[in-house]
């Protein structure tokens, strides 16, 4: 049983939980729960992208996923990436960029510049088909033509914005 931590619509936690997955629960208008997505950049300008798993949706989107009970943000997202890639960003300079309501979650950006060889990811094969680098075009293509997570697609384009 996982439980998530509720927040406000200002990213401020109610010290309400909710299990995971459980339809039950109907969250208030200012009710939310709470997912973390980095945007991985290596210095060719090309971001980390990946196929999800058939049991994920089989679409592509970045590395990412809910943040759980007494976590913050930006642990979810180094756990995500360990989990999902089999690799450490602990000790790395990841920029926090804020949040954005979309659809009831509150979604938290990341972005890494960083070099990451393919050949040292360990994917979480329940989730994650295979991981490739992207240019901002080939992203822009998946958001067009509906490949890519709705979601990741919205955050990508909100990324680009703040980290010009």
């Amino acid at each position: 049983m996982e439980l998530l931590d509720i927040y406000d619509s200002t990213g401020l936690p109610t010290g309400k939980t909710i299990v995971r997955g459980d339809k039950n629960t109907i969250l208030g208008d200012n009710e939310h729960i709470a997912v973390g997505v980095i945007f991985i950049e290596n210095s060719k300008g090309e971001f980390l992208i990946q196929k999800t798993s058939i049991e994920k949706g089989g679409e592509f989107s970045s590395t990412g996923g809910h943040i759980t009970h007494n976590e913050t943000p930006l642990s979810s997202i180094k756990r995500e990436v360990e989990e999902e890639l089999g690799i450490n960003i602990d000790n790395e300079n990841i920029q926090e960029l804020g949040f954005m309501l979309y659809d009831k979650p509150l979604r938290y950006m990341f972005y890494l510049k960083k070099d990451i060889d393919l050949k040292n990811i360990k994917l979480q094969q329940e989730e994650v088909e295979y991981v490739k680098y992207m240019t901002i075009e080939e992203i822009n293509n998946l958001i067009e033509t509906n490949q890519i997570t709705k979601s990741h697609g919205i955050l990508f384009k909100e990324v680009l914005k703040r980290i010009k």
